[in-house]
């Protein structure tokens, strides 16, 4: 599995790669001074290409939906608590591109997920494998149900899920991941009233959710 793409509704597109099987001159390439920066201090080379892998696979779903060259889009990140940056993923392009959309990515050491909603649409992916290393996997589960209340068996998907959510909603887990409810296909946080649509996939052996809602006005 080297990767893909495809549009998953409501505009939202979604692009995945393998970190072990991606173009790395590329994508450091692609790298803004800042993400170079950043990518150098990632001391471990696995979490680094991951990075690396996402920070192409934005711009190549950025690119798609502007029709332009990657090469023109710009990826920020800062977290809203410290301005580092760690936070969440932000695009820049041309003026004459219109709005920039929103953007997400999310990786696990089998596979690097990233999604792009049009503006005005919230959006957040989580992929976990879908199971644990051998002899891990009951330890896995029944600490995931710990956090979210609820069955061990589905505490992976859960657990997707919510972080997708809270991503989206861009709060992260300062927000109880247990406080997001999931009824058909809509997630909401708590009693907020603004839910959330849920897609699920499963990609290379690993589970993928992507959430995506009307952003605040």
């Amino acid at each position: 599995m080297t990767g893909g793409s495809g549009v998953i509704g409501g505009g939202v597109r979604l692009a995945w790669a393998d970190p072990a099987e991606f173009d790395l001159a590329r994508a450091w390439r692609l790298l803004a001074p800042a993400e170079v920066a950043r990518a150098t201090e990632i001391a471990d080379a696995a979490r680094r290409n991951r990075f690396l892998l996402g920070r192409m696979l934005l711009r190549d779903l950025a690119a798609d939906a502007g029709g332009l060259p990657p090469e023109r889009v710009t990826v920020t990140a800062a977290c809203e608590r410290c301005g580092g940056e760690h936070g969440r993923p932000a695009l820049r392009w041309p003026d004459a591109a219109g709005p920039p959309p929103n953007v997400t990515v999310a990786s696990c050491p089998r596979l690097v997920v990233a999604a792009l909603a049009p503006p005005g649409i919230r959006v957040g992916v989580d992929v976990e494998p879908r199971r644990a290393p051998p002899g891990h996997e009951p330890a896995r589960r029944t600490e995931l149900a710990a956090v979210l209340g609820g069955p061990s068996r589905s505490a992976v998907r859960r657990w997707v899920r919510a972080e997708a959510v809270l991503k989206a909603d861009g709060r992260g887990l300062r927000v109880d991941p247990a406080s997001v409810v999931v009824r058909r296909r809509l997630a909401r946080i708590g009693g907020e009233p603004a839910p959330y649509r849920i897609v699920d996939r499963r990609i290379a052996d690993c589970l993928v959710s992507v959430a995506a809602g009307p952003a605040p006005r």
